[in-house]
């Protein structure tokens, strides 16, 4: 579904009135993901701690923000925040309207989408450190997280990488 195209990438924000819950983040995600035009996805909101980080309770597990899962085409990625916006990198812009319709049929409270800048289209000082001066694949640029433990934290949908 990960596609190139030869008009120019149109990059959005949609913005819910509310933080969405992970069965909810997965059916649009779902819906979206299945109408096609999709360059780039990530999802940003606040850190779901695995443990109760004060109070009386510190260091207990919090159980219900384990093994929480959203999958998109063929990869399961785990979701560690609280799903408050929805960054979307399209193929084009006619593909926005179809984004809208989406939205308006899974979400029942009111949302905004914004057409912004919103990924990098240069390699950040972070991605010159971790992947060298020639970064093969440009849809990973400016998603380096320098502090993250692990080596990569994302998933690439497709094998069509590359120039987009």
């Amino acid at each position: 579904m990960v596609t190139k195209s030869d008009t120019k990438p149109v990059q959005i924000e949609i913005f819910p009135r509310r933080f969405l819950k992970p069965a909810t983040a997965q059916r649009l995600l779902d819906e979206i993901y299945r109408s096609g035009g999709i360059l780039r996805i990530t999802i940003q909101g606040p850190n779901l701690p695995k443990t109760v980080p004060y109070g009386p309770g510190k260091g207990i597990p919090i159980e219900e923000n384990m093994n929480m899962l959203l999958e998109l085409g063929d990869q399961a990625l785990e979701l560690r925040v609280k799903v408050g916006r929805i960054w979307l990198e399209l193929e084009s812009e006619d593909r926005i309207e179809g984004v809208k319709a989406v939205c308006e049929r899974m979400l029942p409270f009111p949302f905004s989408i914004k057409k912004k800048q919103i990924f990098r289209t240069k390699p950040t000082v972070s991605d010159y450190a971790k992947y060298g001066s020639e970064v093969e694949d440009k849809r990973i640029l400016g998603l380096v997280d320098p502090k993250a433990m692990k080596e990569r934290d994302l998933a690439i949908l497709s094998d069509t990488g590359g120039d987009s």
